[in-house]
C-alpha cells in the first residue's frame, strides 16, 4: 500500500479505535491495528473479539493494501509528528510513515493473521436513527447495567424497537432506568437485543457527541452500529458487538403504578442535599428520606457513629401521606443526576417499596430504585 493522509484525520481515527485494541497474552495480534487502502480511503480496524470497530476516513491511494501495526506505538508517534501530509508505504520489512522532515520504519505483522471482523450484508433490514439523541438516550441507563456474571442477562442494556418508538433499559436488581425515544416515521424492523454494558459505554464515548444518522442491524448474536456522517468527507465509523444471549427481565412489572405520597423539588437544591447529607451516612451509604405534608417539603436524615449527624430540609410541592424511607446515596444520586430539567417528581408507593423519579419537564427518562431495609 502507498497511501498519502493527513496527520490530524489518522491521529483522531487512531484514537478511535486504540479503545477497542486488547492486550492479551494469549493473542498478542489483539493488541494492533489493521490499516487497510482501498479507492480513495483508508481504514483502521481493531477488535478484541468481543467489539470490533471500523473506522474510515479519506486518502490518496497510489496503491492498495494493508498491513497491522501495533496499536499503542503507532498511535504515540502520528501525534508528534509536526507535518500534518504524512505518507504510508509498506515494504517488506514493514511500514514506512514519511513527512517532510522524517522517516520512520514500523514493524508489522501479516494483515492474514488479523481476525475477522464481521459485519452486515447489502440489504438486510435495519433501523436508521438520529446519532446523538439516541446515543444520549443510552448514556442515560448504560452505567444502571448489573455488573454480576451469575445473572448476564442483566449485564447489559436492554434494547427494543418497535414501530414508532425505542425503548432503552437498564438494571441491577436494585435500580432500574428506562429511556422512551419517539420515531417520526415508522421503522421497517422491530426487534429486541441485550447489548453489553462495555459495548453501550464505547458507542456513547465514540459517536455520542456526533451529527448525523446511524444505521443498526441486528442479528441473533451481534449488531451493527453503522454511522454516516452529515458532511461529506467526513470518517465513517462502524462498531460491531457481540450480543447477550437470554431472556431480559420482565421489568415493567417493578415500575410503580400507584403512589401514597408524590414530591416536586428543585433537582439542583435536591443534589446538593444529598451530597452534603451523604457525608455522615453509614456503612450501608444510607440518607433517609422524610416526606413531610404539614411542612410541604422532605427532610434528608444520616447518621454516622463515625463523622456525626445530619438534618436537612428542602421545601417540596407535596401531596398524600407522611412517610419515611432510606435509600443508597449514590445510587439516588445516580438517577437523579441523568434527569433533565430544574424539577423532579418521585412517587412512593410505600416505605419499603420502591420509589419511581422522573423529570418535571416533558421526557421520557424513568428510575426506578428499591429502599434499603435499615
Amino acid at each position: 500500500m502507498k497511501s498519502t493522509i493527513l496527520k490530524d484525520g489518522l491521529r483522531i481515527g487512531l484514537s478511535v479505535v486504540e479503545r477497542v485494541a486488547a492486550k492479551s497474552p494469549s493473542l498478542p495480534i489483539l493488541g494492533n491495528i489493521l490499516i487497510s487502502a482501498a479507492k480513495n480511503t483508508v481504514e483502521l480496524s481493531a477488535t478484541d473479539l468481543e467489539i470490533g470497530i471500523r473506522y474510515t476516513l479519506l486518502a490518496k491511494n497510489e496503491k492498495e493494501g494493508s498491513c497491522v501495526l501495533p496499536a499503542r506505538s503507532l498511535s504515540q508517534f502520528i501525534a508528534l509528528l509536526p507535518e500534518n501530509q504524512i505518507t504510508l508505504t509498506t515494504k517488506e520489512a514493514g511500514l514506512t510513515i514519511e513527512s517532510k522532515e522524517q522517516q520512520t520504519l514500523l514493524k508489522t505483522l501479516p494483515a492474514e493473521d488479523f481476525p475477522i471482523i464481521p459485519t452486515f450484508k447489502e440489504g438486510e433490514a435495519f433501523v436508521e436513527v438520529e446519532t446523538r439523541p439516541f446515543f444520549d438516550g443510552m448514556s442515560q441507563v448504560a452505567s444502571m447495567a448489573g455488573q454480576t456474571q451469575a445473572r448476564p442477562e442483566i449485564s447489559g442494556v436492554f434494547v427494543s424497537f418497535l414501530q414508532q418508538t425505542c425503548k432503552l433499559a437498564a438494571t441491577d436488581s436494585f435500580r432500574l432506568a428506562e429511556q422512551t425515544l419517539s420515531f417520526s416515521k415508522g421503522q421497517p424492523l422491530q426487534t429486541t437485543f441485550i447489548l453489553p454494558a462495555k459495548t453501550a459505554r464505547e458507542l456513547v464515548a465514540v459517536l455520542g457527541e456526533l451529527q448525523g444518522k446511524t444505521r443498526i442491524y441486528v442479528s441473533p448474536s451481534q449488531a451493527v452500529f453503522d454511522y454516516a456522517p452529515e458532511q461529506p468527507g467526513k470518517p465513517a465509523i462502524q462498531i460491531i458487538s457481540r450480543l447477550i444471549e437470554g431472556e431480559y427481565p420482565q421489568y415493567q412489572d417493578i415500575i410503580p403504578k400507584d403512589f401514597v405520597a408524590k414530591l416536586v423539588v428543585d433537582k439542583n437544591a435536591f443534589i446538593n442535599q444529598l451530597k452534603a447529607a451523604s457525608i455522615f451516612s453509614g456503612k450501608l451509604n444510607d440518607v433517609k428520606l422524610v416526606v413531610n405534608q404539614k411542612k410541604k417539603g422532605v427532610e434528608l436524615v444520616s447518621k454516622s457513629t463515625d463523622v456525626g449527624e445530619h438534618t436537612s430540609f428542602i421545601p417540596a410541592q407535596t401531596q398524600g401521606e407522611n412517610i419515611e424511607t432510606s435509600f443508597n446515596w449514590k445510587f439516588l444520586l445516580d438517577g437523579v443526576m441523568h434527569m433533565k430539567g430544574d424539577e423532579i417528581e418521585l412517587g412512593f408507593s410505600g416505605a419499603e417499596s420502591p420509589v419511581i423519579l422522573k423529570s418535571v419537564r416533558k421526557e421520557e427518562y424513568l428510575y426506578v430504585l428499591m429502599p434499603l431495609k435499615v
